[in-house]
Formats: C-alpha cells, structure tokens, sequence
C-alpha cells in the first residue's frame, strides 16, 4: 500500500487539504494539513484494497516513477514548420530554440526562454 501515489492541494471550495492518487482516481482524503488528507486517504484506499480482493477486481499497479530524456519528436504540417523557421530566422535563433520558448510559455513553467529569443531579435535587428 506504501507504493502507491499520493498528492495533497488546498481546496478553497472545501476549505480544507484534499488528497488523491492517480492509481485510484475516485477516491480523495479530507484533512486540516496535507499529512491529514494523505491519511484520510490512505484509509480510503485500505477498504477499497479489501473491496477489490473480496470482489476479484484487479488491484492497481503502482505507477512507477518514469525518468524523461527531454525529447520527442513532433509532427506538424508544413505551413506551420515553414512558420516557425521563417520566426527562428527572423529571430536570430534555431527552430528548437525558438520552440522550446513557445512551449514553456505557452506551459507558463518559465518566461526567461521566451524573453532570451526576445532580446536576442532586438539585439539582430540593432546589429
């Protein structure tokens, strides 16, 4: 039972720490703090641990902490790859520069790769 996922987020609608796992997604724990809700879910998921065996229902696997390499590959139509090299151009920087800016601001993660293709277009259209 330790195995499994736990992830604790105040709720302003529940005025209290709500607790869920990915492994059991119909499931939450209430509680004052974090550690409260985890354990109020822990109990939630020990009876429906016991409701699965008793029913033959097949127990979740515990989901595996899963290491990225910070590549993939994506397909887009060409208009919008002659797009997108046309503004890495213009920019002053490659297509996977260009990119990785859009998406971590689109994710709102960080603006500072955005802002760096920025400056550096202010600095190629001075220069």
């Amino acid at each position: 039972m330790d195995n499994y996922s736990y992830h604790a987020a105040w709720s302003d609608a529940d005025s209290a720490y709500v607790a869920s796992s990915s492994e059991f997604a119909g499931l939450s724990g209430f509680g004052e703090s974090a550690e409260e809700a985890i354990a109020q879910l822990r109990v939630a998921i020990e009876l429906a641990l016991e409701v699965y065996r008793e029913e033959g229902v097949a127990v979740p696997s515990a989901r595996k902490l899963v290491e990225y390499s910070g590549q993939f590959r994506l397909r887009v139509p060409r208009s919008v790859h002659e797009e997108l090299a046309r503004r890495a151009q213009m920019e002053g920087v490659s297509l996977n520069t260009l990119a990785v800016a859009y998406i971590s601001d689109g994710l709102g993660r960080t603006q500072a790769p955005l802002r760096a293709v920025r400056e550096g277009s202010r600095r190629h259209r001075k220069g």
